[in-house]
């Protein structure tokens, strides 16, 4: 059998055909698949700012068209540049696995070092503009006072050639696009070296998905068919990965809700986690209105609500906990640096912008941020079971040590550099709602008051959680929420 597969021309539209070639091929084997190309209007017209170019398929009306004539079986597109309303005759069979969907800052590394409290970031995205200038100047480790955005056309490589060679001082674009382009090799070296040459001029960073949520689809490439063909549907079956399919459809659901279109400033991500679906939004209407949603949609027990003098921190109370250095050796300047919080970063470290520093969420990067410390991304407070996905833009495989407190050095990728005492109120096995932010404080209040495993206990994601659960095993009255004032609003009567 023989199939036609379809995309645009540019070097990533290719890879990205390839990449469906290659697992057709694999899932068939004998199967035939010849990729073709052909330009978009928005290929063609590159002077047009990109929200002008309308809601109906600039990138991807062509290739539709195509399909819909016979002239191929399968058009690969990038599942954002897909209009909400599909061509009449026309369907998505579904997405490959969708690789990393943030977006990434670039910032030469001249502008780092001189620190402008205005700072130019080249990007045609009303989206991107709207999240950079509620959100980039708490990220940057020195004081910004405005960001500006400036358009920006053309493929990847003209894009960072643009950067480097220009008076911008930076430039974000969809991470998936680099990862791609740096790691998929034959036939597409040279394109890999040229990314990896702009790359080296420039300091990264992966914007968080909370503070920073993607385009809804980023990062997920389409499979577009002709209605009825059923053949084509049980073929691509195969290496759909339906988890992806259903997150995307969900975030393109979203924007269908604002009206969809790219020129919407609308940031929506989805991921679904093994504790529940996450959802993170922001977007600014055309009355300046603005939505902000950070949410778990989690199967958890059901929690009864309970009384400001029964939960535990009490609204406006404080958790409190005496933390002390410890003596730690400090890693080589290749060794990443996860940190588990701000304090665990011993203060005669200072790491320059060319060691890589994860934290683990908005908080900690913010604060470590706030010490002059260049941040390349965060777990989002979802915790730190994934390894930092990151080591095509380094250029290497990183090797990562976590600083922690000692109790919770448990692993060999650990270092311990600080200790907690943590101070708990007398009254505590009076309360019947607890949230957690350590699994020391956890353990350290249950070995003192053994009956608090009677409580209802919430906590965020990751190790956290893990230690209560293991704990107080299948009986427990256990939860996740994505931090404290989400809990507070589920459980605190007002």
């Amino acid at each position: 059998m023989r199939l036609n597969v379809l995309s645009r021309g540019s070097a990533l539209a290719r890879l990205q055909a390839a990449l469906v070639s290659r697992a057709l091929s694999r899932a068939h084997p004998g199967l035939v698949v010849e990729c073709h190309t052909r330009a978009s209007a928005g290929d063609r017209d590159q002077a047009t700012p990109l929200w002008q170019l309308g809601d109906r398929g600039a990138f991807t009306a062509d290739l539709s068209h195509a399909l819909l004539h016979g002239e191929a079986d399968v058009v690969v597109h990038s599942f954002k540049d897909l209009p909400i309303e599909l061509p009449p005759g026309t369907t998505v069979a579904g997405a490959l696995p969708r690789a990393d969907p943030r977006d990434l800052l670039l910032i030469r590394r001249r502008i780092v070092g001189a620190a402008p409290a205005e700072i130019r970031i080249l990007s045609s995205s009303p989206r991107r503009a709207f999240l950079l200038q509620e959100t980039l100047p708490s990220l940057l480790p020195w004081p910004v006072r405005a960001v500006h955005t400036q358009p920006v056309r053309g493929n990847i490589e003209t894009r960072l050639r643009k950067l480097v060679e220009g008076d911008a001082h930076g430039l974000v674009m969809a991470k998936a696009a680099l990862d791609r382009l740096l790691t998929f090799g034959p036939p597409f070296e040279r394109e890999a070296a040229t990314v990896r040459g702009y790359l080296d001029q420039c300091h990264w960073m992966v914007l968080p998905m909370r503070e920073f949520p993607w385009a809804p689809a980023q990062g997920a490439l389409a499979l577009e068919i002709r209605e009825g063909r059923d053949d084509l549907q049980a073929l691509l079956e195969e290496i759909v990965c339906r988890a992806t399919t259903n997150a995307v459809t969900a975030e393109r659901q979203l924007l269908a809700a604002q009206g969809g279109g790219c020129h919407q400033a609308l940031g929506a991500a989805i991921i679904d986690t093994p504790y529940g679906r996450v959802v993170s939004i922001r977007a600014r209407g055309p009355a300046d209105e603005h939505e902000c949603r950070w949410e778990l949609a989690a199967p958890r027990a059901e929690f009864p609500r309970a009384s400001a003098e029964r939960v535990w921190p009490a609204p406006g109370e404080e958790i409190n906990a005496t933390r002390n250095p410890l003596p730690a050796q400090r890693p080589g300047p290749d060794v990443g640096l996860r940190v588990t919080r701000a304090e665990a970063l011993p203060s005669g470290w200072a790491p320059t912008p060319d060691t890589a520093v994860w934290a683990a969420g908005g908080q900690t990067w913010r604060k470590l941020a706030a010490q002059g410390i260049w941040v390349h991304g965060c777990a989002d407070g979802l915790g730190d079971e994934e390894r930092p996905p990151v080591d095509a833009l380094a250029g290497r495989d990183v090797t990562w040590v976590r600083l922690t407190h000692a109790a919770g050095a448990n692993t060999a990728d650990a270092v311990a550099t600080y200790s907690v005492t943590p101070e708990l109120p007398e009254d505590l096995p009076s309360r019947s709602h607890f949230f957690w932010t350590s699994g020391t404080v956890f353990t350290t209040a249950l070995a003192r008051w053994p009956a608090l495993d009677r409580g209802w206990h919430g906590s965020g994601p990751g190790r956290t959680h893990q230690v209560i659960a293991a704990a107080l095993g299948d009986a427990g009255r256990t939860g996740v929420w994505l931090d404290r004032a989400s809990w507070e609003r589920d459980i605190c009567l007002s």
